[in-house]
């Protein structure tokens, strides 16, 4: 087995939280997989995961490493649609962060966060969704 192999084994007994932060690219990496799928099995829009998971997604989305961002953004979709109206409160935060770190990285980056930001509105977040675009139009003409 591979150091990458063990290390990546147990991180596996972490919490989400340490999993998510980690120092090494690829247990983040590995951990946004493994969100991702967790979200994907849920069914029910009132199981109290998808609580415990919201706050995740403001630092993952930020990630400094464009791979594990995407990943991030790919655990964040598969959230948003397991998730309800009650996930808007993690609209701000997270809006926020994609618009500061995914909007101007690699195109399947954007495309993602393009898709992150029509879930939300679907979920009902849509003055957060538009105060970020004003955020992110602001950003854009360098007009702070």
């Amino acid at each position: 087995m591979s150091e990458d192999e063990k290390l990546l084994k147990e991180a596996k007994k972490l919490p989400w939280e340490d999993r998510l932060t980690h120092k090494n690219w690829k247990v983040r990496n590995d951990a946004n997989i493994d969100l991702a799928a967790v979200c994907d099995s849920i069914t029910d829009p009132k199981d109290p995961r998808l609580r415990e998971f919201g706050p995740f997604f403001k630092k993952a989305v930020a990630d400094s490493n464009a791979p594990v961002q995407e990943k991030a953004l790919e655990a964040l979709i598969a959230f948003l649609k397991a998730a309800d109206a009650d996930a808007g409160r993690y609209a701000k935060e997270v809006c926020d962060a994609v618009v500061a770190k995914c909007l101007t990285g690699r195109p399947k980056t954007v495309e993602k966060s393009q898709a992150v930001f029509m879930l939300w509105v679907e979920l009902e977040a849509v003055d957060v969704f538009l105060r970020s675009m004003g955020s992110s139009t602001l950003l854009i003409h360098g007009q702070t």
